[in-house]
Parts: structure tokens; sequence; C-alpha cells
């Protein structure tokens, strides 16, 4: 079967920068195809190339991906699995994928995983202290990935520091060089140079020029030994890297000539300005006495140039960057400081003074370049390509189910209460998580207890044996104690913040927690599953709370009040105030192409025509329960899922927000799991007062958003842990778990569960 395991070998794509392209990892890329195609021919690779100058590409080529495209991320990843390869390896260095810090590869990640393609990631570049986004980005594409390759222990020790991944999924395959004196074509001009050479001891780097490379200091060393050494000679191979020569054009190459003369060096360094052929650096380190890697940045994880030089038994002096000293530590050079031309030059000279201390320098590059060699590094790759095949995993597509509407939906996973547990005490709901550990340090506050008691009330419906040992009556007692205790009734506000020892933050106000608290007694008042004496100390809180609907001041708290009274046995004065003003703010900013309550949208936005529906239709008032419906439909059409988009995805409003009159921005902030549940919940009303199927369809469809159904393909609930993930980012979610996100899914799983939508 296609992209199997079986006695026909496996199909593998590797994803990376290729000739003609001319980088370090594009040569990587060709080697390692051309070692596997010898060392494992059972296992066939083909090539899904970057791309950003329209390069023709050889037959190997299957894919491209135009690196500034976004579209194409996704695309390739389609083409790839539809062609049925059995594994993907992303070839990873930040600069070669577009996106701030190469996150668009997350998108080709996301794609393949939810496709069922395994994929693999090589780590060119792992940093000891990435910024927040360098580390989300690595973090996003090695989640779902079956092995994480690196190059050295250390970048093992960093990736797993970093929580880049779990350290079982990290795997160290050496870097890969050719064995000493591999043939092919040298070029006239590159036999010429070298022929010019002979008779002096040569020192070398070799590899694209960019200022990171630090050639200034070798230089600058030289000049510091050319006394004592006369017959030393350093040959620069390499033309510029494309990417800087694109920026910069040659004023990095022009400085290094100006520095060779101003140190008096221009019989003594020989430029070789061109990109070098795997044949021509083996003439090159033939020839070579002390190869130098003269690097900056101490971070440098891998450098191919280093593992050819040992792989040809070249001793090295080195700056100390990450990889030099992984692989020099055993003799087989001397690393310094960066940027100190002083210890290179003593380094050098060392070397160069000491025949025998040089020849063990050699001996050890051989040894340790004996096991660099591609064949053994292929081998080893390959046997981790066999055994990701050989676990293909389901894809997500197959958990996608047809309703009898014809709908496609995301499977519902089975209930896990475990993170709830977690963040969940006597105390109430801890309000933050690092990840999916409870920050104890954040304390509580009204809004989110009063999520919970909504969701406890839910959980009272469900048998107790799908509760995991769960108490929602627990939940409950502790929740009500919490917003009793809150509650002023002569200031008609609640205090919302309290801190993990039990001491209120803050002076009782009036605020959106306040109309939260409304909502939530009612909720659990009129829960028909919830234990009678709950339900009674709830409808006695409410009635002495319902007082403070109306001195709430904004179109939110009200709305949030009013889903609390809409429950109540009568119709209260306090209800029909609500319904006014909710109304009133409506008419007041509504227009034809703007019918809403606000000249903005903002946050948790469904829940005002959700409130005006279900208040509308207590008052018996059909007129605004149209009103409501309409701006629902209007909203809804706003977020991506309306009716003339019977395939949409929801798209939320983000937290920077859209206002009336101004163009809808590419990126309108995170999008937040709050907004989700409410357009869920929206829905289920809507459906259960207009029995319209449309609105049943809307409603899966917007809590498909939380199972990856949305614009990154992202699952926003963490089936691992049974928690909801803190938002929607530009190009990725928010791993922590808060009780605000938490709550969000559990409240709009269980509004379609009372529905009999799920």
């Amino acid at each position: 079967m296609a992209g199997t395991v079986s006695n026909m070998g496996i199909r593998l794509a590797i994803v990376s920068t290729y000739p003609p392209r001319r980088c370090g990892i594009a040569t990587f890329s060709r080697d390692l195809a051309v070692a596997l195609a010898d060392a494992a021919p059972d296992v066939r690779v083909e090539i899904c190339a970057l791309d950003r100058d329209g390069l023709a590409y050889p037959a190997t080529v299957r894919t491209v991906i135009r690196q500034d495209e976004r579209p194409d991320y996704r695309r390739a990843a389609a083409e790839l699995a539809a062609s049925g390869v059995g594994a993907v390896v992303i070839q990873h260095e930040y600069g070669i994928f577009g996106g701030v810090d190469g996150a668009w590869v997350t998108d080709f990640a996301a794609e393949l995983h939810r496709l069922g393609v395994p994929y693999l990631v090589t780590l060119h570049t792992v940093l000891s202290k990435p910024s927040p986004s360098q580390a989300g980005t690595l973090f996003r594409l090695c989640r779902d990935a079956a092995a994480v390759t690196v190059f050295t222990e250390t970048a093992r020790r960093l990736a797993v520091d970093t929580g880049i991944a779990p350290p079982d999924r990290i795997v160290h395959v050496p870097h890969g060089a050719p064995p000493p004196g591999s043939g092919g074509d040298v070029r006239p001009e590159v036999n010429a140079t070298l022929e010019a050479l002979r008779g002096r001891r040569l020192l070398s780097t070799f590899g694209l020029l960019s200022p990171g490379k630090g050639l200034e200091t070798a230089i600058a060393a030289l000049g510091r030994i050319a006394e004592r050494h006369p017959d030393v000679t350093y040959l620069i191979a390499g033309s510029t890297h494309p990417e800087i020569a694109r920026q910069e054009g040659e004023n990095y190459r022009d400085l290094l000539v100006l520095a060779v003369k101003g140190a008096g060096l221009e019989d003594r360094v020989v430029f070789l300005d061109t990109f070098l052929s795997d044949a021509e650096i083996s003439a090159v380190l033939a020839r070579t006495e002390v190869f130098c890697t003269p690097y900056r940045s101490r971070e440098q994880i891998s450098s191919g140039a280093l593992t050819f030089a040992l792989a040809a038994g070249c001793p090295v002096v080195s700056t100390s960057y990450f990889y030099a000293e992984d692989m020099l530590g055993g003799g087989a050079g001397i690393t310094v400081p960066p940027e100190d031309p002083e210890a290179f030059a003593e380094a050098l000279h060392t070397l160069l003074s000491d025949p025998a201390r040089m020849e063990r320098a050699r001996e050890a590059a051989r040894t340790l370049g004996s096991a660099l060699h591609w064949t053994a590094v292929a081998r080893r790759f390959a046997g981790i390509a066999r055994a990701a095949a050989a676990r293909r995993p389901r894809p997500l597509t197959d958990a996608i189910r047809t309703d009898a509407a014809g709908e496609a939906h995301v499977d519902v996973p089975k209930l896990k209460l475990t993170h709830l547990n977690r963040i969940t005490d006597s105390g109430g709901i801890v309000q933050f998580s690092e990840n999916a550990q409870p920050d104890l340090g954040s304390g509580y506050c009204v809004d989110d207890v009063a999520r919970l008691a909504i969701v406890a009330a839910g959980l009272c419906t469900i048998p107790v044996r799908d509760l995991q040992g769960t108490d929602p009556h627990a939940w409950l007692d502790t929740s009500l104690d919490f917003l009793e205790a809150g509650y002023d009734k002569d200031a008609l506000g609640s205090r919302n913040m309290r801190d993990a020892a039990g001491t209120w933050l803050d002076q009782p106000h009036r605020g959106d927690h306040v109309g939260r608290m409304l909502w939530a007694l009612g909720d659990v008042a009129s829960g028909g599953s919830v234990p009678d004496k709950l339900r009674e100390r709830a409808a006695g809180l409410l009635d002495g709370a319902r007082s403070a609907l109306p001195v709430l001041t904004t179109v939110r708290s009200t709305a949030y009040g009013l889903l609390g009274l809409v429950r109540a046995p009568e119709p209260t004065a306090e209800l029909k105030l609500g319904v006014a003003r909710l109304d009133a703010a409506l008419t007041a900013t509504a227009t034809d192409d703007w019918p809403w309550f606000e000249d903005e949208l903002t946050y948790d936005n469904a829940r005002l025509p959700q409130a005006l529906l279900l208040g509308g239709e207590r008052a018996g008032d059909a007129a605004v329960m149209d009103r409501a419906l309409r701006a629902l439909d209007w909203y809804l059409g706003q977020v991506g899922i309306g009716a003339d988009a019977p395939d949409g995805t929801l798209r939320l409003v983000g937290n920077l927000w859209r206002r009336k009159g101004e163009p809808r921005p590419a990126y309108e902030g995170d999008e937040q799991p709050i907004d989700a549940a409410a357009v869920v919940e929206a829905c289920v009303e809507a459906w259960r007062v207009t029995g319209r199927e449309f609105y049943a369809r809307r409603a899966r469809r917007a809590f498909d958003w939380f199972l990856g159904a949305n614009r990154l393909g992202i699952p926003l609930y963490d089936a691992a842990s049974g928690g909801g993930r803190d938002g929607l980012r530009e190009t990725d979610a928010n791993q922590n778990q808060g009780a605000e996100s938490t709550l969000a899914y559990y409240q709009a799983l269980l509004a379609l569960r009372r529905a009999a939508l799920v």
C-alpha cells in the first residue's frame, strides 16, 4: 500500500533547500539523499524544495514550496500526503522558511499531522536562549514529530532544557561527511589555485561567506604568527552567502580584502571566490594542514565545514561554539574564545610548531571522522525513518464524520476531566496555568468560579460512570460559597479577586463578574439534575442579588446577568429592564450594514444576541427576538460561518477587536476560546427557539474550532490533559491551559450535549 512500510520499502520526502540553491542545508540534504540511495536502497528519496528564486531543479525534486508564499506550505503537505509518501523529514533552519522566525513551516507540519503522514525534524540550530517566537516555532514544529534528530549531545541537552520536545523523542544522529579522497571532477580554476600553493603550509576555511564566519579573526591571527611561520598561507574558499549578497552585495568580502591589505598579508591570504563541490572540498582538505572555523557565535550547534574537515583527518583551530566544543574535546583540535585573534594565533602556533602535537590531533580527527562518513550516518537515519513510517498515525481526517444533514464534523473526544480536577481545589478554580500546571500564585476570581458553577451544573447531567471520580456537587458547593462570600448586597457589587490563602484583593464593585455571578446562580437554580439543596441555595442567592442587574452599566455585564435571570420561574422586573436595555443598545447603534449593539466587535460577542433572544422569548416579545436573530446571523457572517458560507471555518474576532467602518485587517489578534463557546451556545439556543437546522449545524461547526477546524488547523482542546489552550495566536496556539479557556470548552460541549447535538 502506498505510504506504508513493506518489502518494497518506503518513500521518504526531504523538505529542504536544495541545489542549485547554494546553502549549507541544501548541500547537506543532497548528500543525505545520495547516501541513503547507496546505504539504504529500500528508502526511496524525493525532495520537497524551498525555493526563493524560481530555480530549475533536478528530477528528484517532486514538490516545490515558494518560501515566501504561506499557502504553499499546506498545499505541499497535502500533495505529499496524496502521493502516498511513507514519511517526511524536515530540515530545519529558521532562515529557510517564511514567516517570523520561519513560523510558516508549522503550517506544513500541522497539515502533515492532520493527514496522518509521519514526519521527522532535523534541527540545524538549537539555541540556548531562544526568543519566545523562536521557541514557539520549534515547539509547534516538533510537537507531533515522530522523532527529532540533532547532531550532538549538547544539542540534545539544549533541546530538552528549552522544552522543544520530550527527551525520549530527541535522537542524536551525527552530521555526515564524505570519506577522504572522494572522487569527482575538480574545475581547472580550483586545481590552479591549489597548484599555486604547492610547497606552502596551508590553513584553510571553506563555505559560504557571511559576517558570522568571523574570518577577520583568523586573518588577524595569521598576521600575529607570520614572522614565526613564514611558509604558512591561508586559503579562504567560498562565495558570499546568497542571502548576504542579496541584502549587502560583496561588502563583507571587501572588508576582508581590506583587512588583508591592512595587515600586509596580500601574499599570505588567498581568496577562491566560488562555491565548491564535494570533490573540490576534498581536494582542498587533502592539502590542508590546519582547518580554521573562527565563527563568532557560541550558539552554533552544527557545522558542515567542520564535519568535512574532521572526516578528512584535518586538525582544527576553532572558536568555542557548541559544535566545536563537542567535536574537538577528544583532541582533534584546539578551541579559543570567539573574536580573540591573540588566542587564535597562539593555538595555530601550538600546532604548527609541534609536529608531535599536530600528529596526535590528526590521528584524533581521523578516528572521530570515521564515524561521520555518510554511509554510517545514512544507515542510522534510515532506521529512524523506517520506524517512523511503521508507526504511521491515524489521520485526523479519519475522525471527521458526516452528520445526517451532510455536514462534516470532527469527532468529539471522550470526556476527560483530568485538567479541571488539577486546577480546582477547595478554594475555587485557579486562574492561570503554565502549560498544564496550575499557577497557584494567580489565585481565584469570581469570573472563573461562576463559569465553574455553570460547568458543574452541566456535569450533574452526566452519568457518574463517565465522571472519572469527579464530584460536581462538591464543585457547586465550593462555587456557591465563593460567590456568596464575594457579593455585597449593600454595594450591589462583588469582590472579584482572591488569593490562594483566601484573602480578597479588591473591594466590592460592579462589572462583568457580577453579571457572570447572576448567570451562574440562575443556571444552578434551574438545573434539573442539581441536588435540591444546592438548587434552593442558588435560587436564594439569586433572589437576593438580582437587584444588582439594574445598576450594571455595560451591555456585556447586562447580557451575562440576563442569561441568569431568564432561568427564573417567572419573568422579573429586572429581566424586563435588562431586555429593554440590550434592545435599546442594539436599535441605537444598528445600521443596515452593522446591525450590532456597539460600534465595535470585542470579546464574548455572541453572548449579546444570545441574551437578547432568550430575554425576548421570556418576555414574549417576538420583535425583540427577530432583532436578536438578525444580529446573530450578521455576526455569524463576520466570523466566517454565515448562511453564505456553507463550508466556512470559524474565524473569531481577535483581541485587537474590529471597529465599524474600518477594513478587516489580515490579523486581528489572538482568537479566544470564550468567543468560540459563545458562538456555540448562541447557536444552540437559536436552534432551540427557532427549530432551524441551520443553527444546529453552525453550533457544531463552531465547536469544531476547539478541535482544530480553525484558520491554523491547531486543536485548542488538549486531548492528553483535558484542558483548553489559552488562545489561537497569529501562527500558533498559546500552550497555557487556564481556567477560562478550559471552562469555555466544557461550557460549549455541555451545551451541545444538552441539545443532543453530539
